[in-house]
């Protein structure tokens, strides 16, 4: 994978602007929502809260490369660990980066195909992926129904609510978001009003060649699911176990906040929580859910943290696990690519 054709260097630099803003935004929001007597909370988040904070970010990075190179392996297709990671950390930078629905799917598939990989053996990634993160949020749906019975309740009343509060602006945006696709699809609509006219030439072809290798793909994707369930159970059975553990680790980071703060906890409803609140922010539009995800958040947690440190909790988690992991993945990313790109000079002069 060659970072030059991804522009890496120019989201580099759009990135530590966003995460400058983001954070100066955050630290504005806890100085104007918190007490200066409650800020002392953040000296309790000690050099160990840190590292094991640290520990948790990359674990996910590493199961999700982990789970590309089993599948990769499977495939027959041919990509070190170390470029897996790099593919990882790229695709979650383009997660954060764009609403979370859509994820880095697009980034990921792209990355792949540049890589020589069959259309079929990327359909099927990403295909399996999607049914993986389906199983994933519907199970923690499932999970809150059991152990967190008021928590559904509530969150749809106030959703009911909100809904009849707005039902005018909500039916306008939904028309006029369903008249634009259905325009485009027509191809009715100018070419100024379409969203990819402004993006870079380089992006759009991109975007195209990768659609039009993925559709071609179906055939083979199909012969990889069946390939797949005759011989590839257990590695389903890891898949999936390895992703529950990436995202545990996640919601654990939660966990070291509130044990830094010692605030009291139940850690099946810490987790189960955070679960609802990731299926939540699948439906906001912003780049990584910005503004609904401390909504979502403060919503679902309002009744298990103290009111008066809610908004600083709320601003560390998300500083953590936002804005904290964007920077985390220039920095690794950087630091492979260097290794990555030696160990191919020096493969070259020999």
């Amino acid at each position: 994978m060659s970072s030059g054709k991804l522009n890496f260097k120019k989201i580099l630099n759009r990135l530590i602007l966003f995460v400058a803003l983001g954070v100066g935004a955050h630290v504005a929001f806890v100085l104007s929502t918190t007490e200066r007597s409650l800020l002392n909370y953040l000296g309790e988040l000690s050099v160990l809260h840190l590292l094991t904070i640290l520990v948790l970010i990359i674990c996910p990075w590493l199961g999700y490369a982990l789970r590309i190179r089993m599948w990769s392996g499977f495939l027959n297709e041919k990509i070190s660990y170390a470029d897996a990671v790099r593919v990882v950390i790229t695709a979650d930078v383009a997660s954060a980066l764009s609403p979370t629905a859509v994820g880095g799917a697009p980034v990921k598939a792209a990355l792949l195909l540049n890589r020589g990989y069959a259309p079929g053996s990327v359909g099927f990634m990403l295909t399996y992926g999607v049914i993986e993160d389906i199983i994933f949020y519907t199970t923690g749906i499932v999970l809150a129904g059991f152990f967190s019975t008021g928590l559904l309740t509530d969150i749809w009343s106030k959703l009911y609510l909100f809904t009849v509060q707005n039902v005018y602006a909500i039916s306008l945006t939904t028309f006029i978001i369903s008249l634009y696709i259905l325009m485009i699809r027509m191809d009715a609509i100018p070419s100024y009003l379409k969203i990819t006219h402004y993006l870079p030439q380089r992006l759009k072809l991109l975007i195209t060649n990768t659609k039009t290798k993925f559709y071609n793909s179906i055939h083979g994707m199909k012969s990889n699911f069946t390939l797949v369930w005759q011989h590839g159970k257990l590695r389903m059975i890891f898949s999936f176990t390895v992703l529950l553990l990436q995202w545990m680790a996640k919601f654990s980071v939660l966990i070291v906040i509130l044990h830094a703060f010692n605030i009291d906890f139940e850690a099946i409803q810490i987790y189960i929580r955070q679960w609802v609140i990731f299926v939540t922010m699948l439906f906001i539009p912003t780049p990584g859910a910005s503004g609904g995800a401390e909504a979502s958040f403060l919503l679902i947690f309002g009744k298990s943290i103290p009111s008066d440190i809610a908004y600083l909790v709320v601003s560390v988690w998300r500083l953590f696990t936002y804005y904290f992991i964007l920077l985390m993945a220039a920095i690794l990313y950087t630091v492979l690519s260097f290794f990555v790109e030696r160990k191919e000079e020096i493969v070259i002069s020999e």
